[in-house]
């Protein structure tokens, strides 16, 4: 049986200070920006308290709240990887 590959996580510690202090923003409001196959409510929550999702669905986050802040933020400084 072939073993499978773990997938590549990220964290996103300041989510919560940038979505409230720089946003004003509540987590509905990330996920109703989020085009396309987005990651799950509860995702965005796990990832707000600092633990570790997939890295695309973290990616999707990063993306929207940067874009919000007209992409001031650097995607290497905020996101965490690790497997």
């Amino acid at each position: 049986m072939a073993k499978r590959a773990k997938a590549l996580k990220a964290r996103f510690p300041r989510l919560r200070q940038i979505r409230q202090e720089q946003l004003g923003w509540e987590i509905v409001d990330i996920l109703s920006r989020l085009p396309g196959a987005k990651p799950s409510i509860s995702s965005i929550y796990r990832l707000e308290q600092g633990d570790a999702i997939r890295m695309s669905s973290a990616r999707r986050v990063f993306d929207v709240v940067n874009g919000a802040l007209h992409n001031t933020l650097d995607v290497s400084k905020e996101l965490e990887m690790s497997w």
